[in-house]
């Protein structure tokens, strides 16, 4: 077979690239180091993937493919990168917002010194002592490892494989040395003299859309860097149904999923450190807030029991992990802490925010929702707790909208109705390229009030789509989507509340999580149906609660040990299994106030 050149252009960028003849041009890009968005992985259907042919003879397109052209109004020299097959050499142009080339985003803010007042207990996940031995000392392992118990107040302390060579090599051996301690039980090193008294530690919040990360100091406690980045993983599928069947039962899949998201994490890593004037030798600990499969795909873990009923995880309490042993190109002796799973599709970030915000014990009624691709959410009703989660898909991140964009600069990310127009606002006061979520939900809410959309969900009028900026409009289907995206929310806190005996008018708060959650206007979510109408002051943001959370369980030993009681306290709720959950479905795809109204609570 023989070789053919495409010459493939991103922006003012050229990539000449070579690929078998037959090849589909997704697989080409891959290889060139410029992979791409794959929603529906490489099916076909999503019609997410469309590239510009540059080339007078237009490669041939199936019946499927040019219905999806025609309904995204796009020229004939469109084509899907996923089913596009090379048979001669081509010029392709790649749109920029479908490369998944991550851009690292800077984060805001730390962890909160009230909370870890709270918890009275700075105690780092990874901490450094430094011993001396006395003169009377006897020499040998067990003489030197008495002495470091005795010296830190231990009765009990397990041995690195590292440590214990030293022990018995004695190659530390001087008066003064210093002791690496791993959560107060695991002897991790052994250095000699005073050492390197840096020692830092990586929360990390690993989102089925994004990866978020935090450098913290373990030994003043201090955030020193903060960023974010696309989870890689989107190249094999844009939720974790999709992921989850790409992997089950494919071993060499898994490992691809489990590299992408080490890849994810070692561009934050470098970006981090390189901001915070460190090496990554000097971070000794990791804390991992993930969802269930996430998780799962971390630790390379099969998901076959995520893929089938009754959906459960291969785990929820998980062994702290040596980070070389995972492929973290971190101090080779670093440890990663994984957040506990809950049940279900309902992970580790859901425990890091209960966490974070003190939900579990707090007194009264509350609700925490993560308004992600993933919708997770915990109802806390006196001591009990039950969690459930839901399939909102990606349409909050802007995936699979016609004019959706993630909140990248250029996004509408407000939008309010004014004098019979629409006013926007966009991310970096840039020009209008698309709608991200909090844009999105606005428009619902703003056209309802307007009067151009039904609560039905359907465009008043016959007008065939909601112009909000010139070239940017959402489609009848885009309604769709984004209905079915607020509905699995709405039915899913419904249901809970139900389960629970509860109303919603009996809450005394709710806590929006997430990085869409910490971005939505309240008034605009209750008037699109989003959230029940409960006075303002009771709804909280609660920003990214799964990194702070992560951040604070590296630095106390409390939010460690409360994390690992969690499913134990916790009640899964599968609500695909509760009675009439078909039925509070459709009643949710309802747009407006009307789905909560007081006598139906």
């Amino acid at each position: 077979m023989g070789r053919i050149k495409v010459r493939l252009i991103t922006g003012k960028r050229i990539v000449v690239s070579e690929a078998s003849r037959g090849q589909r041009l997704s697989r080409v890009l891959s290889e060139a180091g410029l992979p791409i968005k794959l929603y529906c992985q490489g099916r076909g259907i999503c019609g997410r993937c469309f590239v510009e042919v540059k080339s007078e003879c237009w490669p041939e397109e199936s019946e499927a493919e040019k219905g999806l052209r025609l309904e995204r109004r796009l020229r004939p020299g469109f084509r899907l990168a996923c089913q596009l097959r090379l048979r001669q050499p081509l010029t392709v142009r790649i749109p920029d917002d479908l490369l998944l080339l991550p851009e690292i985003k800077k984060l805001p803010g730390g962890i909160s010194p009230k909370r870890l007042y709270a918890l009275r207990d700075f105690n780092p996940l990874v901490k450094k002592y430094v011993l001396q031995l006395s003169v009377k000392s006897q020499p040998g392992a067990e003489s030197l490892l008495r002495t470091i118990k005795s010296g830190l107040g231990l009765k009990e302390l397990a041995i690195s494989p590292a440590a214990s060579r030293k022990l018995k090599t004695r190659t530390v051996f001087s008066r003064e040395f210093t002791a690496v301690i791993y959560d107060d039980r695991l002897l991790l090193d052994l250095e000699p003299g005073r050492g390197d008294d840096r020692i830092l530690g990586l929360a990390l919040d690993l989102g089925t859309t994004t990866v978020s990360a935090r450098l913290l100091d373990l030994v003043e406690g201090k955030t020193l860097a903060s960023a974010s980045s696309a989870n890689l993983q989107a190249a094999f599928g844009a939720d974790l149904i999709s992921r989850v069947g790409f992997a089950a039962g494919k071993p060499v899949h898994l490992q691809k999923l489990q590299r992408a998201a080490l890849n994810s994490i070692a561009r934050l890593t470098e970006a981090l450190s390189f901001e915070a004037r460190a090496r990554t030798k000097m971070i000794y600990a990791v804390c991992l807030a993930g969802n269930a499969v996430m998780n799962h795909l971390f630790l390379k873990v099969p998901v076959d029991s995520l893929g089938s009923a009754p959906f459960k995880p291969a785990f929820l309490l998980h062994d702290p992990v040596p980070a070389s042993e995972i492929g973290l190109r971190l101090n080779p002796l670093a440890m990663v802490f994984i957040s506990p799973n809950l049940g279900g599709f309902v992970g580790g970030d859901i425990t890091a925010g209960l966490i974070y915000t003190a939900l579990a014990d707090k007194p009264g009624n509350y609700l925490y929702v993560d308004l992600g691709t993933n919708g997770e959410i915990a109802l806390k009703k006196g001591r009990t707790i039950l969690v459930a989660s839901t399939a909102a898909g990606p349409a909050f991140e802007g995936s699979g909208i016609s004019c959706g964009l993630p909140a990248v600069p250029g996004a509408i990310e407000y939008v309010s109705w004014s004098e019979s127009k629409f006013v926007y606002r966009t991310t970096g006061r840039q020009k209008p390229t698309g709608l991200c979520g909090s844009g999105l939900l606005g428009v619902l809410a703003e056209s309802l009030k307007a009067g151009w959309l039904l609560p039905s969900g359907r465009i008043t009028a016959g007008r065939p789509e909601i112009q909000v900026a010139p070239r940017l409009a959402l489609t009848q289907p885009d309604i769709r989507k984004l209905q079915l995206a607020l509905a699995a929310i709405k039915s899913g806190m419904r249901l809970l509340l139900r389960s629970s005996g509860l109303k919603w008018t009996e809450l005394d708060g709710i806590y929006l999580a997430g990085v869409f959650g910490n971005s939505v206007d309240l008034a605009q979510c209750i008037t699109a149906g989003l959230l029940p109408p409960l006075p303002l002051r009771k709804i909280i943001f609660a920003g990214n609660a799964s990194l702070a959370g992560a951040g604070l369980m590296l630095l106390s030993q409390k939010a460690r040990r409360e994390a690992l009681k969690l499913p134990a306290r916790v009640q899964h709720i599968s609500l695909a299994e509760v009675d009439g959950f078909q039925a509070e479905f459709l009643k949710a795809l309802h747009l407006g106030r009307h789905y909560w109204r007081k006598n139906d609570a």
